[in-house]
Formats: structure tokens, sequence, C-alpha cells
């Protein structure tokens, strides 16, 4: 078995790990009401407080990973770089991410998470004149619709969520807190 085969399916048992800890975390549940404890929560942590200082190499030399674009931060209070791009082993089942780099953690929590909090979830709205920073924008759309010639409303957010490890916030293509999660896990569980 070659080095590729043997990774994809190390990544293979993982996933289905992972899927098999997200059903049974849905049918135990969880009564605590404040989110602590939910089935997103078992799959990867919403804030890991590790020292580690990520880079946008770390993102965009993952086996899989696909960098469509670094952003310009300009206006990202605090943020040292952005990067847009897609990961999954499937070239057309892949997710779409952005990363978002602070100079530590402590300043990823105090200042990324608001612009975060933004562009995130299902009051987020992704207009310009609301977003306080619009660099890349248009990739942190989707739109909704009937499917036909007309696709509709183009103003929902992409990502449901985001995570925060150490000084990154990476936000995950999914359309409820689970599956953003889901996506944070998968590609993090790669990322060396």
């Amino acid at each position: 078995m070659n080095e590729a085969n043997s990774s994809r399916a190390r990544l293979l048992m993982l996933l289905l790990a992972v899927a098999a800890l997200s059903i049974a975390a849905l049918a135990c549940g969880s009564d605590s009401g404040d989110g602590v404890g939910s089935e997103s929560d078992e799959i990867i942590a919403k804030i890991d407080a590790t020292d580690r200082i990520y880079t946008p190499d770390d993102i965009k030399e993952t086996p899989f990973f696909k960098t469509d674009d670094d952003y310009d931060v300009e206006g990202l209070d605090a943020a040292v770089a952005a990067v847009y791009g897609f990961y999954g082993t499937d070239p057309y089942k892949r997710k779409e991410y952005e990363a978002r780099f602070y100079p530590d953690h402590a300043t990823a929590m105090a200042q990324g998470v608001d612009y975060a909090d933004e562009a995130t979830g299902a009051e987020a709205s992704i207009l310009k004149d609301i977003q306080r920073w619009d660099e890349g924008l248009k990739d942190r759309r989707q739109c909704a619709g009937n499917g036909g010639h007309h696709s509709g409303k183009c103003d929902n957010p992409k990502y449901f969520d985001y995570i925060v490890v150490g000084n990154m916030i990476l936000m995950c293509q999914g359309k409820d807190t689970a599956e953003s999660h889901l996506a944070c896990s998968e590609l993090m569980l790669v990322v060396q």
C-alpha cells in the first residue's frame, strides 16, 4: 500500500470514528441547554487555547487543501493573514473554509471572534453595507432559492460556525453548527 492510500485509509477510519461519535452524541443528547456538551462539542472543541501559532502555510500545505485566495487583511482588526480555500479528499465534494490568523490566541479571542460572529450563523447577513470587513465577502455568501434559473437570495452565510484554535479562527462551510464543526474537524485532523 503506497503512502497516499495509507493516508486515505487512516483519514477514512478517523472520519468513520467521528461519524460514530456524532451519532452517539445525537442519540444521548444534552439537557444543559447552554450549548456546552452539545453534539458539535463532541466532534471538536469550539475554542482550543493551545499556545501553538498557526501560519497560512499550515493550512495551505495540508494534503487535499486547495488555496483559492490570500485575502488582504486591511480592516480586519489585528489579523496578520487570511486564507480562503477548499478541502476534501474527493475534489468534487470539497467544503469551503476561511482561516484567519492573529498574533496569538488572546488576540484572536479579543478581536477576531467578533468579526467571525458577524460572518457566521443563522443571523449573519452577508451584505457589503453590514459587514465591517468586506474582503472576500462574495466567498462567504451562498444563494438560497428554488434551484431554478434565478437562484434567489444570495446574502446567506456559507459558514454556519467557526472554531478558534490557538491564534487561528477557522470558519467552516455547513448548513448548521454540527455540519460546520464536522467540516472543521475533518480539516483539523490533517493539519500538521
